[in-house]
């Protein structure tokens, strides 16, 4: 016999249910922030990582050159060259005190340089000559007339001698000196005991035979050891109106005295 099929039961239709739709939200904008200017700290992301390795070199400031201010010429910087500007004149008082202040000075380097005490000397006898402080340097000259009527050669840079006559040795010394601005340089001290003195030269010469412009006194000492002690003494420039009153100042008559003296005291 056919079995009959039996006929599946149809479930009943389900309707789908529409999902609810949901409002659309509108997507908030953000905000732009305002664009900050790349410095030297600001570096973009593709160099991120080289600026990471290698720091950042400033650039080189190139260096301004300053100007250098005139330096205004000192007091007795302008004393000097007005008072030099005329080859004679009257004396002026300052120029004076400030030319014995600066020998003043130099009398103390030589005390010092010396290494002597006071009690071990006489009173030190100075002597001064024109000679130029630079090399290649010009002296400059003036011929000033004093209130008595007398004159006297002065000269803005010169050679120095400070001598000290001990009781048996002589201390000497030697600077030269620019009056200009009181520089002091070629400091020189020496002594020697009169009794090695085996020699001793005076010499008085003119530049030129001829035509002469200077007169220049020189004493040499010659020791017994050979060494030989020079002393200039005189470098005098020949002026129509100045004259020398004798053939040697009182200075030099002073020195050669004292030392001659001394020299052949003790020799007995």
């Amino acid at each position: 016999m056919k079995e009959k099929k039996v006929k599946e039961a149809k479930l009943p239709k389900v309707k789908k249910v529409k999902e609810a739709k949901l409002p659309k939200v509108k997507k908030v904008k953000e905000p732009k922030l305002p664009k900050v200017k790349k410095g030297k700290e600001e570096i973009e992301r593709k160099d991120f990582i080289e600026a990471e390795m290698e720091p950042i070199k400033e650039a080189k400031k190139s260096k301004v050159k300053k100007e250098k201010k005139k330096k205004k010429p000192k007091k007795r910087e302008k004393l000097t060259a007005k008072y030099f500007k005329k080859v004679s004149g009257r004396s002026i008082e300052a120029f004076d005190d400030m030319v014995k202040a600066d020998y003043a000075k130099i009398t103390e380097r030589a005390r010092q340089l010396s290494s002597i005490a006071q009690d071990e000397y006489s009173e030190p006898v100075l002597i001064t000559v024109p000679d130029a402080f630079y090399s290649g340097g010009k002296v400059k000259y003036r011929l000033d007339k004093n209130i008595d009527g007398t004159f006297k050669l002065m000269y803005d840079q010169a050679l120095v001698y400070v001598l000290f006559f001990g009781k048996d040795s002589l201390y000497y010394y030697q600077s030269n000196i620019n009056h200009l601005n009181g520089h002091i340089a070629s400091d020189v001290a020496g002594e020697f005991q009169y009794s090695n003195v085996s020699h001793m030269e005076t010499g008085l010469k003119y530049d030129h035979i001829d035509r002469p412009k200077y007169i220049t006194l020189d004493l040499e000492i010659g020791l017994v050891d050979g060494t030989i002690v020079p002393f200039h003494l005189r470098n005098h420039r020949i002026h129509q109106d100045y004259q020398l009153p004798s053939l040697l100042t009182e200075k030099e008559q002073q020195i050669l005295t004292i030392l001659k003296k001394k020299v052949r005291e003790s020799r007995t």
